[in-house]
């Protein structure tokens, strides 16, 4: 379990993607707790080697961070995380890089996920890629800006940021014919909420829930065609590692311990063109 200052929940539901920042850098001393939080990191479901390094970057024109196709201004400290994804399951790295965007969270500062709009190789330094590592996501971590850029709006309002499927499309109990809702869910609410909310890439929200025989199995539902677009890494697996995360804490926070495994439930559960990806069992 990690520990944060705030609950879980609250962070989750504070976090928002900025896109614009203030030129500044994080405190000295914030930026030195998020690297302690970093290498206290523990193991991810999957065992996968996760690096994740703090950097600081001076590489701008004008306010536009390069490497970022002038998605990201202002900003001046990242995230850079790395794995090396033919050993490693993606899901590993989005669980990991998630728990320290909500450590950024905790301390105040704004952040984004970058998985698909930015120059890998503008960051490789950073984090020192070493054999067939591959960057495979990036965030600013930094003080949001007063107004946000003309870009970061139109990013916003094109992945619809702020809004989020149905309960009841995304969550199902015993089978996938009977889906739930906020009203049927009884103690399962609040982590699958927390699932609800989790970022993913062009907010597709790729994940969907079965709770059956008390575990929590976890499918991807792929966008299709998506993954010709960031053929690097499999982005949409990494939003499957953030969802994860998102409920394993949540239910740590309620007191219900658990662990990871990779046994889908037994019988005909009708998952159609999903493909399953883990169970947390508690």
């Amino acid at each position: 379990m990690v520990s944060y200052v705030r609950p879980v929940t609250e962070l989750i539901r504070a976090r928002r993607s900025w896109r614009t920042y203030q030129a500044s850098r994080p405190r000295p001393e914030d930026a030195e707790q998020i690297r302690s939080f970093i290498a206290g990191l523990g193991r991810p479901p999957f065992g996968s080697r996760v690096r994740i390094v703090l950097a600081e970057l001076g590489h701008t024109v004008g306010d536009r961070v390069k490497g970022t196709y002038g998605v990201i201004s202002g900003a001046r400290s990242f995230l850079v995380g790395a794995m090396d994804q033919s050993e490693s399951r993606p899901e590993d790295f989005g669980y990991l890089f998630e728990s320290v965007i909500l450590c950024a969270t905790s301390l105040g500062y704004g952040t984004c996920w970058v998985g698909g709009t930015f120059d890998r190789s503008a960051f490789a330094d950073a984090v020192g890629l070493a054999g067939r590592e591959t960057v495979c996501a990036v965030s600013p971590v930094g003080v949001p800006a007063k107004a946000r850029s003309t870009i970061d709006r139109l990013f916003a309002a094109t992945a619809g940021s702020h809004t989020r499927k149905p309960f009841a499309e995304l969550f199902f109990m015993d089978d996938f014919e009977s889906p739930m809702n906020e009203r049927s869910a009884g103690s399962h609410l609040a982590a699958l909420e927390m699932v609800r909310l989790a970022p993913s890439s062009s907010n597709r929200q790729p994940w969907r829930v079965l709770v059956k025989d008390g575990a929590y199995h976890f499918y991807l539902r792929r966008t299709p065609l998506y993954s010709l677009l960031f053929p690097k890494v499999d982005l949409q697996r990494l939003d499957m590692g953030i969802a994860m995360f998102h409920l394993e804490q949540t239910l740590c926070e309620q007191g219900v311990q658990g662990s990871w495994r990779t046994a889908a439930p037994s019988g005909d559960v009708r998952a159609g063109a999903m493909e399953y990806v883990a169970s947390f069992v508690p």
